[in-house]
């Protein structure tokens, strides 16, 4: 299988009258064809900021971003805003975002929102999108009823699968899917995680899955990537993520998830999330962490454990 998506060395820095933070602080990770990547960690630890640096989805006050992304072999980083626009952008990777009624327009018809992309890109005349609008709601289970229907005049759950019909009427080869499910209730939940599961196995999609829901992301998860204050500490298999965590901090997220079968009490990371205007020197995770050492005071080095697992930590120096 080859790689779909190469990443390396990404920043992206916020400016604010505080000093920049740091959202996104040399991230580096590739995905397969086919693959699903689950990154996950606590709230502000800049996995919507890494989902925004893929799309270039960016703020005004943006006062870094570089480094290298390659999807489907086009480094686009090298791409014109206009140029990646029409070339990338809902073409090859497309967005679910975390809060589906924030992403449609109340007052546009649902068929509305989903002939635009076709339209904009020069991918069908008006009466041939209408067509593929039919299709794609039927793929992710609406009624084509549903197609001159108002947003708020469907269900939560409703919406979050007109959303993710919307990032797939273009065909693109990468999802970016942003807390699909944070928002849901638990039957609503399940009922979306069996549609992706099924959109994947039937179009061959990769996604990269963004969430703090460690359950939920185990149900797609390929490979993992574990993110803390702007960086990826752990990278690997989902097998080795969540059987057996390297990192110490991947380690309090899994002890902190309630287990169907074991009586042992979930545990709770002490401390907060450090902040990323002047995140901690070295391991940023040494403040909270149980196992810290002097030399965590230094910024530890990328260690690659086994076939496919990397972990940032220097507790794996010498081995």
């Amino acid at each position: 299988m080859d790689k779909i998506l190469e990443v390396e060395n990404l920043y992206l820095y916020f400016r604010t009258s505080r000093g920049d933070v740091k959202a996104v602080d040399g991230v580096s990770f590739s995905i397969l064809r086919g693959e699903t990547l689950a990154v996950i960690g606590e709230s502000g630890c800049g996995k919507t900021s890494l989902a925004r640096a893929l799309m270039r989805y960016l703020p005004r006050n943006v006062s870094l971003y570089r480094g290298e992304v390659i999807i489907d072999g086009i480094n686009v980083m090298k791409l014109s805003d206009r140029e990646f626009d029409e070339k990338i952008r809902w073409v090859k990777i497309s967005y679910v975002s975390q809060a589906a009624m924030n992403s449609l327009n109340p007052v546009i018809k649902v068929v509305d929102h989903l002939i635009e992309p076709l339209i904009l890109r020069g991918m069908a005349t008006k009466e041939v999108a209408v067509e593929k609008a039919r299709e794609m709601l039927k793929l992710v289970g609406i009624s084509e009823d549903f197609l001159y229907r108002y947003p708020f005049e469907l269900s939560g759950g409703m919406r979050q699968r007109v959303v993710i019909a919307l990032s797939l009427i273009t065909k693109p080869n990468i999802v970016i899917l942003d807390e699909p499910t944070s928002a849901l209730d638990v039957m609503t939940q399940a009922n979306i995680m069996n549609l992706l599961k099924k959109l994947k196995r039937e179009l061959k999609l990769t996604y990269i899955f963004i969430t703090h829901d460690i359950g939920t992301s185990s149900e797609l998860a390929d490979k993992v990537a574990v993110m803390y204050a702007g960086k990826i500490v752990e990278f690997g298999p989902s097998e080795q993520a969540y059987v057996d965590p390297l990192h110490p901090y991947s380690k309090a997220l899994l002890s902190s998830v309630p287990r169907l079968h074991e009586e042992r009490i979930p545990t709770f990371v002490p401390g907060t999330p450090p902040s990323l205007i002047n995140p901690p020197k070295g391991c940023r995770f040494r403040p909270r962490c149980p196992n810290a050492m002097p030399i965590c005071e230094k910024e530890p080095p990328l260690i690659k454990i086994g076939k496919e697992s990397y972990v940032q930590c220097w507790l794996y120096a010498e081995k």
